[in-house]
């Protein structure tokens, strides 16, 4: 039977998120239920590490199951996969690859590895646009009068795009 230190010194997930208010909602995956908050990560870090010790001392006390961190075993993935693609595709690749003097599975790896964190990045555009527009239009539904005003934040400075700005006027007494 391994002992507090045993666990202490293995390498839990954790996972780390800032919250509306400023504050570092933090959790070991693993270990359900354990979880902290910190003003600051450093505090946060500290923080979960106290937490971490007394889920693990609880659940020796009363002998319930201690999962250990999950590991990802490297040697499962031989980092090669097989992608059909039409003729047309895989010549426009080539080609693009050789213009870039590099080879064609480099240039796919890369774009594949750029793609997802733009999907992200998009992904984290549309939930600020969808957040602020929420917001504006609950302003303008309970007041009847406003301005809705929407911001498009951009990911590069390539990319010029314009506010959009609505004012709602007033109703006028009489008229539905």
């Amino acid at each position: 039977m391994k002992k507090i230190e045993d666990y202490l010194k293995l390498p839990y997930t954790l996972e780390l998120k800032k919250e509306d208010d400023g504050s570092y909602f933090i959790s070991v995956k693993e270990l359900e239920g354990c979880f902290s908050v910190g003003d600051t990560v450093e505090e946060a870090l500290v923080m979960i590490e106290d937490a971490k010790k007394t889920w693990i001392s609880y659940s020796l006390e009363k002998g319930l199951p201690i999962p250990e961190p999950e590991s990802i075993d490297t040697k499962s993935y031989s980092g090669k996969f097989i992608v059909r693609v039409t003729p047309e595709l895989h010549k426009k690749l080539s080609l693009q690859a050789k213009s870039y003097g590099v080879s064609l599975n480099y240039y796919v790896s890369e774009i594949l590895a750029g793609k997802s964190s733009v999907i992200e990045a998009q992904k984290r555009l549309i939930e600020t646009f969808t957040n602020q527009f929420m917001r504006q239009t609950t302003k303008l539904l309970t007041s009847g009068t406003g301005r809705l005003e929407i911001q498009k934040e951009s990911m590069t400075s390539q990319w010029k795009l314009q506010s959009k700005v609505m004012d709602f006027p007033a109703k006028k007494k009489g008229c539905n």
